[in-house]
């Protein structure tokens, strides 16, 4: 792999060193650590409120939401196993390679985009996990310290971010299986008290409402996880490689990786939009915290322990798929800052654009999110599999030489984002196309 070891001394020492290629002592991640990573990024409140809204909304029964469900979590996996080729065999981050795709300050652009989904979804967990903590307080106090429980539990939560992504996977490991046997509990216990069984609610006819057409449903599903395949290189380049895998075939180098990504975004989005229908179409509620109160309102201690769950669920995907991609983009536009200065700034941020405020429109977010986050994948799997043909050399990708405008790829760009927010209701299945057409034609007319 190369480790940035062909880069000249003299861009090493201008470039910040989190965002040099990884080299081998560097790639601490293994598998599991990966595989961790990548549940911890699904299991959270986000996953539990998409598929209440969509079925909610009316049009489709609960089996045809979690076929959606596939499709749309596949969809992810299949496009983040492309990206993380690139960290795989490169261990260069995203904020890097999309400079060759749009220069130096088009970059700014892509990852801007990619920002404000990151900072969006970090801003509403937040607000989610202290609705949790707040419910927990009231119930044993009965006083409500909403604000003073958000500021420090947002506080705490950057705190363990700013220290790296292996403090990350560690706190996933906990997580995880707790946040799996938890939510799995609840269900059962849902299915108990109402008396009705799993296979009941899974064939109900659909509720009354005109919701959206399937594609667009599976691109609600893709919609904000489509950030995590830009995100592929950033978790690939730490994971830890076979000492042949330089020589070895895409399939041979990433077959670790299609594990990882393919059981922990697929298996466990299915888990948890199974456990969001459930749990919506009993209590009638899209709202984590309503869904609890609703469900075990003459149950105290369950609705405790349900409440500290989903704060383990905020916990683990803000940190993993939220704070840490945006740290990487702010240490691009503020290269002096430290990762910890940078991760206290991505929490301000994204606390100051309020977007809880956005709550009970989530399925529209991640509509729109997938049609902005398409040209850039488009651009970036064109770029790296047609253009450079898996071939980048680092010397270029962190030299100042590179142009600030990649006219082939902002043009790409900017047509991909009209076309995406114009033909919004098919999102993805509109942008991408387009744009990588769009790009592949112009980027070879200029000879990139």
């Amino acid at each position: 792999m190369n480790n940035g070891q062909n880069i000249s001394q003299e861009l090493l020492a201008k470039a910040n060193q989190e965002l040099l290629p990884t080299q081998e002592k560097d790639r601490t991640l293994k598998t599991r650590d990966l595989l961790v990573l990548c549940s911890s990024m699904v299991i959270n409140v986000v996953g539990l409120v998409i598929p209440a809204q969509v079925l909610l909304r009316g049009g489709y029964s609960p089996i045809e939401v979690l076929i959606a469900c596939f499709f749309g979590f596949l969809l992810v996996t299949v496009l983040i196993t492309l990206t993380g080729d690139i960290g795989t065999r490169y261990g260069v981050p995203f904020t890097i390679f999309i400079r060759d795709c749009l220069g130096k300050q088009g970059a700014k652009i892509g990852a801007i985009c990619r920002a404000i989904v990151c900072l969006t979804w970090c801003g509403v967990i937040l607000f989610l996990g202290t609705q949790a903590i707040n419910a927990i307080i009231e119930i044993v106090t009965g006083v409500s310290m909403f604000w003073v429980i958000f500021i420090t539990y947002a506080s705490l939560q950057l705190f363990n971010a700013s220290r790296n992504v292996d403090s990350m996977s560690k706190f996933g490991t906990l997580a995880v299986p707790i946040l799996a046997c938890g939510l799995v509990s609840l269900v059962a216990w849902l299915l108990q008290e109402h008396q009705i069984s799993l296979p009941d609610i899974v064939t109900a006819s659909p509720l009354e409402g005109t919701g959206f057409s399937f594609i667009t449903v599976i691109a609600i599903f893709s919609g904000g996880w489509l950030s995590e395949a830009l995100n592929g290189s950033d978790l690939t380049r730490k994971l830890k490689l076979p000492e042949n895998s330089a020589s070895s075939s895409f399939f041979a180098r990433n077959k670790r990786t299609i594990f990882c990504f393919g059981l922990g975004f697929v298996g466990t989005g299915l888990l948890l939009t199974l456990a969001g229908l459930i749990s919506a179409y009993l209590t009638k509620s899209d709202n984590p915290i309503g869904m609890l109160q609703i469900a075990f309102a003459d149950n105290a201690t369950i609705l405790v322990i349900s409440c500290i769950i989903i704060v383990f669920a905020q916990w683990t995907v803000n940190t993993c798929a939220n704070i840490f991609p945006a740290t990487l983009i702010m240490l691009n536009f503020f290269p002096k800052l430290t990762f910890a200065k940078a991760t206290w700034l991505v929490g301000l941020i994204s606390i100051l654009m309020m977007p809880w405020l956005l709550l009970s429109y989530l399925d529209y977010v991640q509509m729109i999110f997938s049609a902005i986050l398409a040209p850039i994948l488009a651009i970036m799997l064109v770029h790296y599999y047609l253009i450079r043909k898996c071939h980048l050399n680092l010397e270029n990708l962190y030299s100042d030489d590179i142009p600030n405008w990649r006219k082939p790829g902002i043009t790409a760009l900017v047509i991909g984002l009209v076309s995406g927010m114009i033909g919004y209701n098919f999102a993805f299945f509109i942008a991408f196309p387009i744009t990588a057409i769009i790009y592949y034609l112009l980027a070879k007319k200029a000879n990139i």
